[in-house]
């Protein structure tokens, strides 16, 4: 039994010791610091030199002298569609004061797909 109150005494100056380092820690963080005293500087550092732009010079565009042939028969590439999931949502915006045509603009399709849509519902 003699042991214990040793060992209570050695605990309480070890946590003594951490609180006298962590009071001297958060004093030190609430003490002011010293001011800072500008250094003298050198005239040529204390003026900067203003910046130089940088001024490109303006090249003619070269002239191709390259001909391209269209090709013969121009094919008119296919109406996009409006996925399936998708066409319930046409519905829905013509429904609620859209015009068809606004509705062709926004899924920039032709205004007969979005026609025909409306028909299968």
């Amino acid at each position: 039994m003699p042991d214990r109150p040793q060992q209570q005494h050695q605990f309480r100056g070890d946590e003594r010791e951490q609180m006298v380092r962590a009071r001297s820690a958060a004093e030190a963080l609430f003490t002011p610091k010293p001011e800072i005293t500008e250094q003298p500087v050198s005239e040529t550092s204390r003026a900067p030199r203003p910046r130089q732009r940088r001024v490109l010079p303006i090249l003619p565009a070269p002239i191709r002298h390259e001909t391209v042939e269209a090709p013969a028969a121009a094919e008119r590439p296919a109406a996009p569609e409006i996925p399936v999931k998708k066409r319930s949502r046409v519905r829905i915006l013509v429904k609620y004061g859209m015009s068809v045509s606004q509705v062709a603009d926004l899924y920039r399709v032709p205004i007969a797909t979005i026609e025909r849509i409306l028909r299968k519902a």
